[in-house]
């Protein structure tokens, strides 16, 4: 059976092959913070980073996808394939360019294709 991640990394695949300056490697980064050390004063954080791609929907209005979402200036809609999760507050980078994600949604809860806004 085919999987919503071979589908989307077929389609994300054949879009960057047509037309390579809209598709970019991308990198989502997440910093955890773990238990507070009294000794030194700070909690300790776990960071991972996780590779896909990103594809900045700006046909799209933001509000078709997160209909609840006030929009602010720099919000971008943006379409991730690729990665295993995304989080709000998670650091994307791509393009040059480094955001923070805002709002997320799993693509038909496959946890390989998102929507999210990142500012």
């Amino acid at each position: 059976m085919t999987t919503v991640a071979q589908i989307a990394a077929k389609a994300i695949g054949a879009a960057q092959k047509a037309i390579p300056d809209a598709v970019h490697a991308a990198t989502l980064t997440r910093t955890v913070q773990g238990a507070y050390n009294a000794t030194t004063g700070a909690y300790a954080t776990t960071t991972t980073s996780q590779t896909g791609r990103a594809v900045v929907d700006s046909e799209r209005p933001v509000g078709d996808v997160f209909e609840e979402y006030v929009v602010g200036a720099g919000d971008e809609l943006i379409l991730l394939e690729g990665f295993t999760s995304c989080a709000e507050n998670d650091t994307l980078t791509f393009a040059g360019r480094t955001r923070i994600v805002r709002k997320v949604q799993d693509i038909l809860a496959a946890g390989s294709l998102f929507f999210c806004v990142a500012r």
